[in-house]
This record gives C-alpha cells, sequence and structure tokens, in this order.
C-alpha cells in the first residue's frame, strides 16, 4: 500500500490590529512637520526683514542729510546772488560763502559715498564677493614721523557671516636710493606678528606707527588672510598718500 504523504501546515499568527495608534502616530509626524516648516520660514522671514529695515533706516537718514545740505546750499546760493545784486558783496564775504558751499558740496559727496559703501555691503551685486581690502589711509601728527593710519575691510556676500584672520602690513620705501621694506611690527606696536580681525559686514582697524629717520615711504603692502571654510589670501597696494590730521 502506497504511503499518503500529508500536506505542509503552515502555523499561523495572529497579531491584534491597532488602526488607532497608527493613525495618532501619522497626525503627530504630519503636525511636527507643520510647525517644522512654519518655524524656519519664520525665522528666516524676520532675518531678512530685519536686514532690510536697517538697510532702508540707514538710506533715509542719508538721504535727509542729503535734502538738509541741499537745502543750504540753495539758502547760501541765494543770500550770495542778494548781496551782488545789492552791491554788498566784499571778497572776504563772498570768499566765506564760497568756502561754506565748497564744504557742503563735500559732505553730500561723502554721504554719497557712504551710501555707495553701505549698498555695496548690504545689498551686494559684484562679482568679485568674499573678503575685501576696501580701504588704507594715513594721516600726519603733529610728530611729523608719526603717522595715524585707518584699514577698512569688507565682506560682500548674498549671505553674511562672521569672518575672521590677521592681517599684516609693510611699508615700501627707498633708503639710500635702495628699495627697502619695513614690517609693521618694527614701527607700530602690535600685540602680535599680526592684526586679528573678526565681523559680519565690515571693520575698521586704527593704529599709529613711526617713520625711521633715513626712510621715504613710497607705498603700503596689506596682506589679508581669512580663516576658516572658505580661506582666502588677499594682498593690495596703497601709493604713499599723506593726508592732514
Amino acid at each position: 500500500m502506497a504511503a499518503v504523504k500529508g500536506s505542509k501546515q503552515f502555523k499561523m499568527v495572529v497579531s491584534r490590529s491597532r488602526p488607532g495608534l497608527q493613525f495618532t502616530m501619522t497626525i503627530l509626524a504630519l503636525v511636527t512637520v507643520g510647525i517644522v516648516g512654519v518655524a524656519s520660514h519664520h525665522y528666516g522671514k524676520e532675518t531678512g526683514l530685519a536686514l532690510k529695515v536697517a538697510v532702508v533706516r540707514e538710506r533715509a537718514s542719508l538721504q535727509e542729510q542729503l535734502l538738509d545740505s541741499a537745502a543750504v546750499i540753495k539758502r547760501l546760493r541765494q543770500e550770495k546772488a542778494d548781496l551782488k545784486l545789492g552791491e554788498a558783496v566784499d571778497s572776504r564775504a563772498n570768499e566765506e560763502v564760497r568756502l561754506a558751499v565748497e564744504s557742503l558740496q563735500q559732505d553730500i559727496a561723502d554721504l554719497k559715498e557712504e551710501v555707495r559703501f553701505y549698498k555695496s555691503v548690504l545689498m551686494p551685486n559684484v562679482e568679485e564677493k568674499g573678503l575685501r581690502i576696501e580701504r588704507f589711509d594715513v594721516k600726519a601728527t603733529a610728530d611729523p614721523r608719526k603717522i595715524r593710519y585707518h584699514l577698512l575691510l569688507t565682506q560682500v556676500v548674498d549671505k553674511h557671516e562672521y569672518i575672521q584672520g590677521a592681517v599684516e602690513m609693510q611699508l615700501v620705501g627707498k633708503r639710500n636710493n635702495e628699495e627697502v621694506r619695513i614690517s609693521f611690527n618694527d614701527v607700530a606696536e602690535l600685540e602680535g606678528k599680526s592684526i586679528r580681525f573678526r565681523f559680519r559686514y565690515f571693520q575698521n582697524i586704527d593704529g599709529e606707527f613711526t617713520l625711521p629717520d633715513d626712510f621715504i615711504p613710497v607705498e603700503i603692502m596689506v596682506v589679508a588672510n581669512s580663516t576658516g571654510r572658505n580661506s582666502r589670501r588677499l594682498e593690495r597696494r596703497f601709493d604713499w598718500q599723506l593726508s592732514e590730521g
């Protein structure tokens, strides 16, 4: 007699279905995602609005100063014209009016330059972005050999984050008809071998140095090295143009 083989048997496991728990977990996940999205949008909107408000306020203040200066210039010119018509203008009064007009015109030019500077930093549209050595000025003091300097560093980027690094400077000139380079460490009182910087938009660096008696300055070389993820080395030369202090 042939043996009868039975079919395979499978074990059946019965688990308890919890549709309510799964629905609750799904709702909690959707609510969490919604809260995070709204918070991120609100934070980005608030940050952008704060920067925009600061720029608008600065621009409005500068525009108001420009309007005030223009009104003063118009009044002075009218006074000058009235004095001429009355044949009461002497050389001294005329010179004072001219100097006042020139001074106000220079103030307007300075304000326009400040507006251009803030726009370039806060609302950049230039191709070359990142750390920039914007300006270097030297001014005379009561001591003919002691010089006061002013260095301006800027960061032109779409998203402003803190940038840091160090600046080194050299005086380039002549001594006994030969080119000589002198480090600022030898002529200025510095805390270290270089000047440290850390800023988001711009930073002013001021100080003094003393020229050696037998040295004739020609230019200043400024080297800025940033550190971090987007480290960069910049070098720029400035002609020696000493202005009155």
